[in-house]
């Protein structure tokens, strides 16, 4: 029965955003796709292109580039876990929450026309006294609302207009309100009244908004001036010479990147093979250097390289300090982006699934778990609803019913 357990808020709350998840998680491709994703694991990359001299010492940039390696293969890995939890969900949410979603709604509307008829004809023999009148109203107004939620529908807002002391529209006006002046209070406090000066919005939503377009255009003229003071000061001999090494290194990691490209390309152009059978897959491996290459993922274009024989283990060990240093930049980059992905990736699940946001979700399978939580509520919800609909239409458990509700809805 409902009065069992507590009325359905949290739950609702959630069912919202499951609603929405298998939009929300969008299954992107990977940010940096291995080349040997196909038919080998993951570690065999960073395996393959280890730099090992025997007892000889590593350098330091040699190492770094072991080192590297290694992370961005584990990083990979770690993707393609998450990658994988995010579809599995993205399925299970339309198999097991959907349904359950949509049968709770059907429940939910039976429910609001069962107590709407209970107030307006009582059966015989029920005697509804004041205190559970108005708890099955409040009971109504809630389920209303929640059914709200998910789409507009007229029937149901005049249903609520009619029982509620004021109707809809005022009490969005008032949440409206209250929620704008919330906001002016808090922009207020971090940013001063000057920012929210005039700011002529009539929501929240719209006064954020206006306020990160100001923050954007003081942020603006701020960099404008500071800009502007730093062309007015003369730069110093040694100022300008380390700006042109700067620049001059960028321009070398860069190249070393386009070296390597070049190289497979002048190697694996399709349009040079006469073979049809080798031109198909040269078609094919071009494919992998050129997104491999847009991508800015030189451990793929290298693992590549070492794959057609066009290096290997000693060649990378005879490379210049200076070209492995360049190498190491890339690679940085490349592990930084990898690493940020699989942020988003789990920011956007915890988001999707309703987790709470100070508690990061650290493992994919936190994500299932969590899922799994939602999905018993679901059900939880449902019997719920089921039971309560049966005991009202019951009249040996009718008034036990009322009561409980009149006790759930007094705790809140």
């Amino acid at each position: 029965m409902f009065g069992k357990q507590p009325a359905t808020k949290r739950v609702d709350g959630g069912e919202s955003a499951l609603t929405a998840f298998a939009i929300s998680v969008s299954m992107k491709p990977p940010l940096q796709a291995s080349l040997f994703d196909q038919g080998q694991t993951s570690a065999s990359t960073a395996e393959l292109l280890r730099i090992d001299q025997g007892r000889a010492a590593l350098n330091p940039a040699q190492r770094t580039f072991n080192r590297l390696t290694e992370q961005i293969e584990r990083a990979r890995t770690a993707l393609a876990r998450w990658e994988a939890v995010a579809e599995r969900l993205h399925q299970r949410v339309g198999v097991e929450i959907q349904p359950v979603l949509a049968a709770i709604s059907a429940l939910q509307r039976q429910l609001i026309e069962q107590v709407d008829a209970m107030l307006t004809h009582p059966p015989v023999g029920l005697k509804l006294t004041r205190r559970r009148r108005e708890a099955l109203i409040e009971f109504l107004l809630e389920r209303i609302d929640d059914s709200l939620t998910s789409a507009a529908d007229e029937a149901l807002e005049a249903l609520h207009d009619h029982y509620s002391d004021i109707s809809l529209q005022q009490r969005r006006e008032i949440e409206q309100g209250v929620n704008l002046e919330f906001a002016e209070h808090m922009v207020s406090g971090l940013f001063g009244d000057e920012l929210i000066k005039d700011h002529g919005a009539e929501s929240m939503d719209e006064l954020l908004q206006r306020v990160d377009e100001r923050l954007a255009e003081s942020f603006a003229a701020e960099q404008q001036e500071r800009e502007a003071q730093a062309g007015k000061r003369k730069s110093t001999r040694r100022q300008a010479a380390a700006e042109a090494r700067r620049a001059e290194e960028a321009l070398a990691v860069g190249q070393s990147m386009r070296d390597v490209y070049r190289k497979l390309v002048s190697s694996l152009h399709p349009d040079r093979e006469s073979d049809p059978d080798e031109r198909v897959r040269k078609t094919a491996l071009m494919k992998d250097i050129n997104r491999a290459y847009e991508a800015n993922d030189l451990l793929s274009l290298l693992s590549l390289q070492m794959e057609v024989e066009q290096i290997n283990p000693a060649t990378l060990a005879a490379l210049p300090a200076q070209r492995m240093q360049h190498y190491n930049e890339v690679l940085r980059e490349q592990l930084r982006a990898l690493n940020e992905e699989i942020a988003t990736r789990s920011e956007q699940l915890l988001l999707a699934l309703g987790g709470e946001t100070g508690k990061p979700l650290r493992d994919p399978k936190e994500a299932e778990l969590l899922l799994d939580s939602r999905v018993r509520e679901m059900h939880d919800t449902h019997a719920r609803f089921t039971s309560t609909i049966a005991a009202l239409a019951n009249p040996h458990l009718r008034i036990a019913e009322i009561d409980a509700i009149a006790r759930a809805m007094a705790r809140f």
